[in-house]
């Protein structure tokens, strides 16, 4: 049997700080989270915004003239060094600009059943209408 632990339901975000990680094993960037339960669906539910901005042009950065927002600057502060920009250019379309991780803690009730379980999460777009979801299989043990 798999159970779902949705966020909001279950569980929230554990604090108020998020990391990145720039590449596998390297150098952990800790910076204040952007959070709110007011006005979320499912009613109580916690809300986390992406703390990555995009570039401050139209296209959100797809047509600077490089990574990191050169040619118009970010939307709004970068929480670290390197952590701006839409994810990819046209100069190399499908090669990757984000050379990091986002990270958040989340809390797991003391009072969860152990066993197998699928933690899902939901990532709504700021600059266009795209909505992602994403799914991960844990197993919570005594």
């Amino acid at each position: 049997r798999v159970n779902a632990i949705i966020l909001g339901e279950h569980g929230f975000f554990n604090g108020d700080m998020q990391w990145v990680q720039y590449g596998e094993g390297g150098e952990k960037v800790e910076f204040m989270a952007n959070r709110t339960r007011i006005g979320t669906f499912p009613e109580g539910s916690q809300w986390s915004k992406n703390p990555i901005p995009a570039c401050a042009a139209m296209d959100g950065g797809w047509f600077e003239n490089g990574p990191g927002c050169p040619d118009s600057g970010s939307q709004f502060p970068a929480p670290a060094p390197g952590l701006q920009g839409y994810g990819e250019n046209y100069l190399a379309p499908g090669a990757p600009d984000f050379l990091f991780t986002i990270m958040d803690e989340v809390v797991v009730p003391a009072d969860i059943i152990p066993g197998e379980y699928v933690l899902s999460f939901r990532w709504d777009c700021e600059q266009t209408s795209q909505i992602w979801n994403a799914c991960s299989n844990i197993r919570i043990v005594d």
